[in-house]
């Protein structure tokens, strides 16, 4: 028997809520399908990219083994480019002692005559798959000739610069000079080997045009000890110096008379380095090592000796002064400058105006006292009735006019004397004295206070 025929039976199709869920279902298929084809269209592109990087490293430990001279094995990056992928290649080695030690002339503790070099080929490919690892090879390389005598050993001299790199072109010379072993200069890796060497103790000093290391010094030097059939190593942070460019005071203005003796003080993470320029008026350029985090710099010799505090002088340094309530000290800004390269800095000081100068004696002399409003202390200093030195004394020219003088003084508590020549100190002067930067006057004593609001 046959249904009876329906025109809505036969056009009614498919629902709206069909038609999305079969949407959805192919579009889960599809997305499923894309994910499989592009997992295996990168696990391939990875395979043929790793065949390549092992074919490079195979083809750099080829160039390695076939170096004249074990010398001649540096640390090196290149880069190539075949079949649309570029290859970063990476070179680097270490040498093998007969003790069993692995140094580099950046690291590690040299004992023993070098045995071999162990050289490392790493190979990496731009847009490497997550969790891929580079392709890496290694090789040793036995030097072709003779480097080691049993009676007598090897230095091993590296440097470095600011950023960690080798330092090419650095003259190393040992003091004294064994007959018969002539100065030698590092490579591009800045390694230099003074090989057989008599046993006995020495100095390595380095030298290049321009260049200071880390301790401020232009040509460095650091003591080794020689063995029979071992080696020993040494180590500078050597970089193009950099100039500080600076103006004393500068936050005065017009600025000051400066003290002749004035002495400048370098504060880093790497240690605090004072030197006392040939001048201090007008801008004082001052050569220093490039260190990237830079300096803050501060007039005045501030010393921090936690171990021993009666050598201290903390007071030249602002973030050192007693915060209160209202007022807190802050250290200056680090400046840094690139190797090579030059930077402006102001060094902050305090400022006095002194009146009612008639008379003789046109030259001043400030003498620290301490005991100020905050002060921190700058306990190096002369001891009453002993010849020590007074780090915080300092002279001014004949900068006395008949209207008084204007002069500027790292941050403390001062006496100010008067004088007919350079350091005389016969008037202690106790009147007509006037703040330009902020600070207190107590009697004859002056406190040059660095604090700032809070």
């Amino acid at each position: 028997m046959h249904r009876p025929f329906s025109a809505r039976n036969e056009d009614s199709g498919f629902t709206l809520v069909e038609v999305i869920v079969a949407m959805l279902v192919f579009a889960i298929i599809a997305t499923g399908f894309l994910y499989v084809i592009t997992s295996s269209l990168t696990v391939s592109r990875d395979t043929r990219a790793r065949v390549v990087a092992a074919n490079l490293a195979s083809q750099q430990i080829d160039l390695i083994r076939s170096a004249k001279s074990v010398f001649d094995i540096k640390n090196e990056t290149k880069s190539a480019t075949l079949n649309g992928d570029t290859f970063t290649i990476d070179i680097s080695w270490s040498w093998a002692t007969s003790t069993g030690a692995t140094v580099t002339c950046e690291a590690g503790a040299a004992s023993g005559s070098f045995s071999y070099k162990r050289v490392t080929v790493e190979v990496r490919w731009a847009n490497m798959g997550a969790g891929t690892r580079p392709v890496v090879s290694d090789t040793a390389y036995t030097p072709r000739s003779k480097i080691n005598d049993p009676t007598k050993g090897t230095i091993l001299v590296g440097i470095i610069d600011a950023h960690g790199e080798g330092v090419s072109g650095v003259k190393v010379t040992l003091d004294p000079a064994p007959a018969g072993i002539d100065p030698v200069t590092t490579d591009s890796d800045g390694c230099a080997y003074l090989l057989k060497v008599p046993q006995g103790e020495y100095d390595v000093l380095v030298s290049k045009a321009g260049y200071i290391s880390q301790t401020q010094l232009t040509s460095p030097k650091a003591g080794a000890s020689v063995s029979p059939g071992g080696s020993s190593r040494v180590s500078f942070a050597y970089d193009n110096a950099a100039t500080f460019r600076l103006t004393y005071a500068g936050n005065v203005s017009p600025i000051p008379a400066l003290p002749t003796n004035l002495t400048t003080t370098f504060l880093s993470t790497y240690g605090n380095f004072q030197v006392t320029p040939s001048k201090s008026t007008g801008v004082v350029p001052i050569t220093r090592y490039p260190l990237i985090s830079g300096y803050s710099i501060v007039a005045g010799p501030y010393i921090e000796a936690p171990d021993a505090p009666a050598t201290s002088c903390l007071a030249p340094d602002p973030g050192q002064w007693i915060a209160d309530d209202a007022k807190a000290g802050v250290r200056p800004d680090p400046a840094a400058a690139a190797p090579g390269g030059s930077t402006n800095a102001t060094v902050p000081m305090g400022a006095i105006r002194l009146a009612g100068m008639a008379g003789s004696g046109k030259y001043l002399t400030a003498v620290y006292v301490g005991g100020g409003t905050a002060d921190p202390g700058c306990l190096a200093v002369t001891t009453p009735g002993t010849k020590t030195p007074n780090l915080m004394t300092f002279t001014f020219a004949d900068v006395v006019v008949s209207n008084g003088a204007t002069i500027a003084l790292p941050y403390g508590t001062w006496n100010i004397y008067r004088g007919g020549s350079a350091g005389d100190k016969s008037t202690l002067i106790g009147a007509g004295i006037s703040l330009l930067t902020p600070g207190t006057i107590s009697g004859n004593r002056v406190t040059l206070d660095p604090r700032v609001a809070r």
